[in-house]
């Protein structure tokens, strides 16, 4: 009888045993952590053509070894559940047309890869600089500080561009101002010259700084007079970057030829417009 009982507990504790290192080789790694802040982009240290560093990039599309972990705002804690060297990439994120529920990876930016060495259970810090594609191809990135323009306004359309620091983009260099009265109510800045922009789904942006008071288009004027608005853009009391996407517009046209605008009808009793740092890019 004695036997058998001791026979019973060793019986338990293997049986223990073996749960416990099952357990144990179930258990998960612990993660360590990535934290993407302080974006910046270059372009004049890169290429002066490409204009300003401005960007207004949200979010990082997030991979580990290849492999995709989801998209991640800018500044909050993204998971790494590996060890030892680890590849990262990091593609940079946008609000498509500036609407939130329309994020994705802005094509004309490169992707960022580099390796970690990574012990579980730390948190690392990463400050990315991204510039764009030697593929990206800029018609042009005026910023008003010059002499010279891509822009002027339509006849009699209220536009002018301005030097008052307190006004422009950066406190520095020129911005187009546009306004509005009563007696000539409509505001209108319009690319002096027309540009081929291919149509077989190039990828195709506007970048724009802007500040305003009141609601303004967006929009294309294609080569047959034709005007075709894309985005509606919201009034914003601060400068704010803006990606628009012209793709489906020039896809979708049976032209080729095409020129931007903003233009505005008054709204308000004083209305103030600012745009700055508009380029023109595709790939």
């Amino acid at each position: 009888m004695r036997s058998s009982y001791i026979l019973f507990l060793l019986s338990v504790f293997v049986l223990s045993s073996l749960v416990s290192c099952k357990k144990d080789k179930l258990k998960a790694p612990e993660s360590s952590f990535l934290v993407v802040n302080n974006v910046r982009v270059k372009t004049k240290k890169i290429n002066p053509n490409q204009g300003s560093e401005s960007h207004n990039i949200t979010d990082m599309w997030y991979y580990v070894n290849g492999n995709f972990k989801g998209v991640f705002p800018v500044g909050s804690v993204m998971p790494i559940v590996a060890t030892g060297n680890v590849e990262i990439t990091l593609f940079a994120g946008i609000k498509n047309n500036g609407i939130s529920d329309t994020r994705v990876p802005y094509p004309p930016y490169s992707q960022i890869t580099f390796t970690l060495n990574i012990e579980p259970g730390k948190t690392y810090t990463y400050s990315p600089e991204f510039t764009y594609n030697s593929t990206a191809f800029f018609y042009y990135a005026d910023d008003f500080d010059g002499s010279g323009s891509y822009f002027n306004s339509d006849i009699n359309y209220n536009c002018v561009v301005t030097h008052n620091p307190t006004k422009t983009f950066g406190n520095t260099g020129g911005s187009y101002y546009m306004t509005m009265y009563d007696t000539a109510n409509v505001a209108r800045l319009i690319q002096t010259s027309q540009y081929f922009l291919p149509n077989s789904g190039a990828v195709i942006y506007i970048e724009m700084d802007y500040k305003c008071n009141q609601n303004l288009t967006a929009g294309l004027y294609a080569e047959n007079s034709t005007w075709l608005p894309i985005l509606n853009i919201t009034p914003t009391s601060e400068w704010k970057k803006i990606y628009i996407q012209l793709t489906n517009t020039v896809s979708n046209s049976t032209y080729a030829n095409f020129r931007f605008y903003i233009e505005a009808t008054k709204e308000v009793a004083n209305p103030e417009i600012y745009i700055d740092n508009i380029k023109l890019i595709y790939q």
